[in-house]
């Protein structure tokens, strides 16, 4: 699996609310610069636009101060997780009273409490519950995903009610609750089972229905976009990231990975052509036009949306004025409203996207990124050689 370990990011869904929470001129163009053909592919591509070095402090000054605001342990899971999704493995949380700080990870897995935080031993593993909203996780599998998207290991140990578990009892709970006969929402379910089991993996769930991934690919693809979580980004992230780990395997584009490709595509070109003049993507995400100007509204959907493309798009598309102009849009969102208190999964799903795109273009993530996975798509999907930074 070619995804390649960096320096340390955060995502988090969830209210950084009022109270004990953490505080916090451009215009769309497209390059136009000669033509190369991909020796790989035979494809054409664009050259590279030159992207500004200002660009890049602009985008490390606000994670710095995104990764300034504290995670105490009196947030609720909902954002503590999240956090840990935005600002990597090394986040940590301090304890108001004490001041002490703890490694946010190791306190979760050592049995820490944390406000909506609940794990429950089940006949085939480990679940996590959810709810209430913006208090314990947000959506099926919706943890464990997330962890896994931290490079967390099957191995690692976790302690519930006193007893030992592994990370894998988790994997091994989701894919028994998995089922094409519910009415359930598998967009993290795809990339915990991509990751831990490959895109080629067949077995027999809880109910008995023998299942091959492919089948779960086709459940999601049937989904709607914009009525889904978070404008649909957490299902395109959710097929992106499974389709990336097929071609990395040595899968192929064939059969039901013909539709990921091609709705990948579709709602890339849905991003840019609703994009609003100051970089911002619309604050109906996917949907249509929009360009609301709450503050913590453009945060969101414009965290969310770049999130998926800075996984989505090419080393060439990431580089393109339309994206460097959505990137700095957000950038500025964030130091804009640092002295605000910002809802936390607008908040970290931003600082999630602005971390990969920071690290892909730049070619190194920045000094908060300590212990970061930064995805990298398959040369496969890109149409050109790899840049190199």
């Amino acid at each position: 699996m070619r995804l390649k370990p960096f320096l340390g990011l955060p995502l988090a869904l969830g209210l950084i609310g009022l109270s004990c929470a953490p505080t916090e001129d451009t215009s769309t163009g497209r390059s136009t610069g000669p033509e190369i053909v991909s020796p790989t592919t035979g494809t054409t591509a664009t050259k590279p636009v030159l992207v500004p070095s200002s660009l890049g402090d602009r985008i490390a000054t606000a994670l710095h101060h995104v990764h300034q605001r504290d995670l105490l342990t009196t947030n609720s899971f909902w954002t503590v997780f999240h956090g840990i999704l935005g600002m990597g493995p090394e986040t940590t949380l301090r304890n108001p009273l004490t001041n002490e700080r703890v490694n946010a990870i190791d306190y979760i897995t050592a049995g820490g409490e944390i406000r909506g935080l609940e794990f429950i031993p089940t006949r085939w593993g480990l679940d996590v519950r959810t709810g209430p909203q913006f208090v314990g996780q947000g959506h099926q599998d919706q943890f464990v995903a997330e962890m896994g998207q931290q490079g967390m290991t099957l191995h690692r140990k976790f302690v519930v009610n006193g007893r030992d578990y592994t990370f894998e009892d988790f994997v091994k709970h989701s894919e028994a609750r998995v089922s094409l006969k519910m009415n359930q929402e598998l967009s993290w379910a795809i990339c915990i089972l991509s990751q831990f089991r490959g895109t080629n993996y067949t077995w027999v769930n809880a109910e008995g229905e023998k299942l091959h991934f492919d089948d779960v690919v086709r459940y999601e693809l049937d989904q709607p976009i914009n009525d889904a979580a978070c404008g649909g980004t957490h299902r395109l992230f959710g097929l992106t990231w499974a389709y990336h780990l097929h071609l990395m395997r040595g899968g192929k584009t064939e059969g039901v990975w013909v539709e990921v490709a091609e709705k990948i595509k579709h709602w890339k070109q849905m991003a840019r052509k609703y994009q609003n003049s100051d970089g911002a993507f619309s604050t109906r995400y996917l949907a249509g036009p929009g360009n609301a100007h709450d503050a913590q509204l453009r945060i969101g959907t414009t965290g969310h949306v770049l999130e998926w493309l800075a996984l989505a798009l090419s080393d060439l598309e990431l580089r393109e004025e339309w994206v460097q102009n959505a990137a700095n849009a957000l950038a500025m969102l964030i130091l804009e409203n640092q002295n605000t208190a910002v809802e936390s999964g607008a908040l970290y799903h931003a600082t999630h996207g602005l971390h990969i795109y920071h690290a892909r273009v730049f070619g190194k993530g920045t000094p908060e990124a300590k212990g970061l996975m930064i995805p990298l798509p398959p040369v496969e999907t890109i149409g050109a050689p790899r840049l190199q930074p």
